[in-house]
């Protein structure tokens, strides 16, 4: 017998789905938006944020290409060549700034000319999701035009509002797992090809069991979008 609320679905996916794009985006940026308000009303957020800052400053990291991978050598016409990276400023470290992986466990990584097929599909028969995956006051700045917001810092595992998040994201808990089978497809970005949160977004839903074939990672991200030209909004 099939559970009662999925019925609907099963009857009318063409409305339903064009109806979770609206509602699920609203629901979530309405979500997020009020946690955020009540996170940054606490007097411990800021003070929170300048412990981060000044624990950076004092810690002399340099700018390794992963965190394991400082640099190569190899020998390239008879010298020795070291192939490492160069800091931007002071603040340029690794961690937090490493060089992240193209491939995600069966996620397809994807370009500008793909998200913006996806954007373009925002409001199709089909859910689909464009998530910022920045923090909501980067978010606030600018964005890509037709992304949601949800901070990793809200979805990593041991936040208190990941329940929610994911529930929101159509998430089903059965038990100790979760189960994933009427969900959006999202398209996940982040800051650029150096941005971990983005990974680490992605590799927690994995983990949680949304499936692959429903995740695209846009790895050159917001500044990458930036630097070809593109509208943000």
């Amino acid at each position: 017998m099939i559970e009662k609320k999925y019925i609907h679905i099963l009857i009318y996916p063409l409305f339903v789905s064009s109806y979770l794009n609206a509602n699920q985006g609203c629901n979530i940026s309405s979500f997020i938006e009020k946690s955020r308000e009540r996170e940054e009303s606490n007097p411990t957020f800021k003070i929170r944020e300048e412990k981060i800052k000044k624990e950076r400053k004092n810690k002399n990291i340099e700018l390794k290409i992963t965190k394991k991978l400082t640099s190569i050598k190899i020998i390239y016409e008879n010298q020795t060549i070291q192939i490492k990276r160069t800091p931007k400023n002071d603040e340029h470290t690794c961690p937090p700034f490493c060089i992240q992986p193209m491939n995600i466990r069966g996620v397809k990584t994807v370009g500008e000319l793909e998200v913006l097929d996806f954007i373009k599909e925002l409001k199709g028969k089909e859910a689909k999701l464009l998530i910022d995956i920045r923090e909501n006051k980067e978010f606030k700045q600018y964005t890509i035009p037709g992304a949601i917001n949800i901070p990793y810092s809200m979805l990593k595992i041991n936040s208190k509002y990941q329940k929610q998040i994911l529930i929101l994201l159509g998430g089903e808990k059965i038990g100790k797992k979760w189960l994933f089978k009427f969900v959006p497809t999202l398209l996940i970005f982040g800051t650029s090809d150096e941005d971990e949160k983005t990974y680490n977004a992605i590799n927690t839903l994995l983990k949680l069991s949304y499936p692959n074939k429903k995740i695209y990672y846009y790895r050159a991200g917001i500044e990458g979008w930036n630097r070809l030209g593109l509208t943000l909004y």
